[in-house]
């Protein structure tokens, strides 16, 4: 996992969940949190059997377990496929209020997709500006870039708009 992803894996999620702070992560994200000033968290890397504010897969896993593993306000990032991962976007808005594709571009100007699925936060309406704002030391993100992932080129709009919630 490139320095690029795990920013946008972490501190997307971290910087729009205001309810709690208990995530299940993998090891692998452990210190992009410690770079938001305004917040401290409770980072758990195995499943210690609770109820999550956020929960993150490198790769997609069992939905419906992920689903009860969340709180009422909770948000499930994963990777995705590509922009138009029409199963996995379909699978998620199933379970899902909110379901929203997004990317980041690699270093070697690659682009990536990854895919934010919550029961109630949205995440740029519910960005909040005074985590997002006060990120130190990334090599990607910012609050500018959090919000301009979410926006997708018109033509991929059109081809998932029917699997997607906005």
């Amino acid at each position: 996992m490139t320095q690029t992803q795990k920013e946008m894996m972490a501190l997307v999620g971290a910087c729009t969940q205001e309810a709690g702070d208990k995530f299940l992560v993998p090891n692998i994200l452990n210190d992009e949190f410690n770079k938001i000033l305004t917040k401290k968290f409770e980072v758990y890397n195995e499943d210690t059997q609770e109820k999550y504010d956020l929960i993150i897969d490198e790769k997609p896993g069992d939905l419906i377990k992920i689903y009860e593993k969340l709180n009422d306000k909770g948000i499930y990032i994963t990777t995705a496929a590509s922009l138009e991962d029409r199963d996995l976007f379909a699978n998620l808005s199933k379970l899902f209020y909110i379901v929203m594709p997004y990317y980041f571009i690699e270093d070697d100007g690659s682009r990536k997709a990854l895919v934010f699925a919550s029961k109630e936060i949205h995440p740029t309406a519910d960005l909040i500006r005074h985590r997002s704002d006060f990120v130190e030391n990334t090599h990607y993100y910012h609050t500018d870039i959090h919000l301009a992932s979410f926006v997708l080129p018109k033509y991929i709009f059109e081809n998932i708009k029917d699997v997607i919630k906005l």
